[in-house]
């Protein structure tokens, strides 16, 4: 075949598609693309690799696992070799999500089970000791109020003990006993949604699972776009530096077969709470008391019964994205809500701490709060000019702004700020208390605005069913 003769049929053949593909668009269709399939995952403990098999991947996809982009080695049409943790990964179920595009056809999810979750049955029977019912837990810890230990006459007890651990070490007792309640708190909510459950299903005569699949799917809601944003924002530099909307398909995979499940059956539980079985959850979160200093910030009134403090650093793109909502939760609830600064910018970082300087040098002046809300709008890291710029943006005196912040004026203030925040077990920002008990982790997928909101409400309606939570 000739070249001319090659150059003719590929002309053709273009001519083809094009002429297709405008008669598509001519009669409102969209050219239609090839569904996107995954058909099985096999994982390599030894290599540390995924080998993804199915169709249609394209010549640059996406893949995710439970979120977390994963480098790719190799990737044709048919086949994807992905670089992931497997030797190191907890047994569970993960959600894997190719993407090669926005589109529906252009991605699929697919649950891998990772890790070993089956016994080891080269070991023989385990210990009578320590199977079944008979298990007893490896360390039981002295109640408060028992002997700690006697010395001649004397003698101290546990409670004694701690006290002097406080006093000694705060920031260890604190986040102690943060950890204690955090995870007896989470399984105590396991059981309790596992007995309402397990009481609602022998009511109706049916399993469990046919309960769920009963009630789940009329509960279930599909989230909105404003919680896929932020997800993706949530996630900071985990998303390694894929795009928004590279990432899109696998967020709103995990919304859809991870977090909309997960919110339609602790909707459920709270109705059975409600209307089946009364539920009194006795345990209490630790509180602390937070003291006031010279180098906080406050928004609100004193006689306001929920307070809430934030520990933040400017040069933090979280903490900026939670911060700009104080104005708005504070508009929705007026006097009853008081918002307290507190700086903790990373150490390691001139321009983190800088900036908390600035913002002190401002609250010199009166006006904390403008220039806090306008170094959060920017974007990037900032030195002294730019500092300085802000400072006359807000209306600052300049000649004492500038004075304060060359001197280091409110360095000392500053590093202790962080001291400060240490002793309550505060490593890193934003971190948040409410009436002196640790916010929970902000989920992902949930707007600060929300998040703040929940928070108050539920610390009013603690409040009105029980003082002591003022």
């Amino acid at each position: 075949m000739t070249l001319l003769t090659r150059l003719c049929r590929f002309t053709a053949v273009l001519t083809l598609v094009l002429v297709s593909f405008l008669a598509n668009a001519v009669n409102g269709q969209s050219p239609v693309l090839a569904q996107l399939i995954i058909t099985e995952v096999r994982p390599d403990s030894d290599a540390d690799t995924l080998t993804i098999s199915g169709d249609n991947f394209g010549s640059r996809p996406v893949v995710t696992l439970d979120l977390v982009p994963l480098r790719i080695e190799e990737a044709t049409e048919t086949e994807i070799v992905a670089v992931a943790p497997v030797s190191l990964m907890p047994a569970s179920e993960y959600l894997l999500t190719v993407s090669r595009g926005p589109s529906a056809n252009e991605h699929a999810s697919f649950d891998v089970l990772l890790g070993s979750t089956s016994p080891d049955t080269t070991a023989g029977a385990p210990d009578e000791a320590t199977s079944g019912a008979e298990a007893r837990p490896m360390v039981r810890s002295n109640a408060q109020g028992e002997v700690a230990v006697q010395v001649g006459d004397r003698v101290i007890t546990v409670e004694e003990i701690d006290d002097e651990w406080q006093r000694a070490d705060p920031a260890s007792y604190i986040a102690f006993q943060q950890q204690v309640y955090e995870t007896r708190r989470r399984l105590a909510d396991g059981v309790v949604a596992d007995e309402l459950l397990a009481i609602e299903a022998r009511s109706r005569g049916i399993s469990v699972d046919e309960l769920l699949e009963q009630e789940l799917p009329p509960r279930t809601v599909s989230m909105p776009d404003a919680a896929v944003r932020s997800l993706y924002q949530g996630l900071g530099p985990a998303t390694r530096r894929n795009t928004f909307e590279q990432l899109e398909p696998a967020l709103r995979a995990w919304l859809s077969k991870v977090t909309e499940p997960e919110l339609a059956r602790a909707n459920y539980i709270e109705e059975l709470m409600k209307t089946s079985t009364q539920v009194n959850m006795s345990l209490v979160a630790p509180r602390i008391r937070i003291d006031r200093t010279d180098q906080d910030a406050v928004m609100g009134p004193d006689s306001a019964s929920i307070e809430i403090v934030a520990f933040g650093d400017f040069q933090n793109a979280e903490y900026a994205r939670f911060a700009q909502q104080f104005g708005r939760v504070l508009e929705t609830f007026g006097d009853r809500l008081r918002i307290v600064f507190k700086n903790l910018p990373a150490l390691d970082r001139a321009a983190a701490i800088n900036s908390a300087e600035a913002a002190q040098c401002a609250k010199a002046q009166d006006k904390f709060w403008p220039y806090h809300d306008l170094l959060l709008a920017q974007q990037g890291i900032f030195d002294t000019i730019r500092l300085k710029q802000l400072a006359s943006d807000v209306e600052l005196d300049r000649e004492q702004f500038d004075q304060c912040l060359d001197n280091g004026t409110f360095r000392p203030t500053v590093q202790s700020a962080v001291e400060e925040a240490r002793r309550y077990a505060i490593q890193g920002t934003p971190s948040f208390l409410i009436n002196g008990r640790f916010a929970p982790a902000p989920p992902a997928f949930l707007p600060p605005f929300e998040f703040f909101t929940r928070l108050v409400e539920e610390e009013l309606v603690a409040q009105a069913e029980s003082p002591v939570a003022r």
